[in-house]
């Protein structure tokens, strides 16, 4: 339910911006689902450098931070997670310092079980 508020608010403040500036979050590898410690870049393509675009995400802990503050290592407009878990799982977005919010994914990590 929360995590659905969240959703809504931040697509009210990504409507009701003034700003022009755009940014595309795009993951890679192309996919919203992963393995346990996968390998996973997201990157904020923006039309406009100086917009400050800064990559965020609200996991299923209600915990919104951004790339950096405890999970993935910052490069550039793109925000590397070396090693997956399921605890990575949620809704990320790149935003701008006016509060321009570009498009949502929404990523899964689950993990991997051998069979017995």
């Amino acid at each position: 339910m929360k995590e659905t508020s969240v959703l809504c608010l931040l697509f009210l403040i990504s409507l009701l911006s003034c700003s022009t500036n755009q940014a595309r979050l795009t993951v890679s590898p192309s996919s919203s689902q992963f393995f346990q410690y996968d390998f996973v870049s997201l990157s904020c393509e923006e039309d406009d450098s100086s917009a400050g675009w800064t990559l965020r995400r609200n996991t299923s802990k209600q915990e919104r931070t951004q790339c950096g503050d405890g999970w993935g290592t910052p490069a550039g407009s793109s925000c590397n997670i070396r090693y997956t878990y399921p605890s990575d799982s949620g809704v990320y977005w790149c935003e701008s310092r006016e509060g321009t919010v570009s498009n949502m994914v929404h990523l899964t990590v689950t993990v991997l079980t051998l069979p017995d």
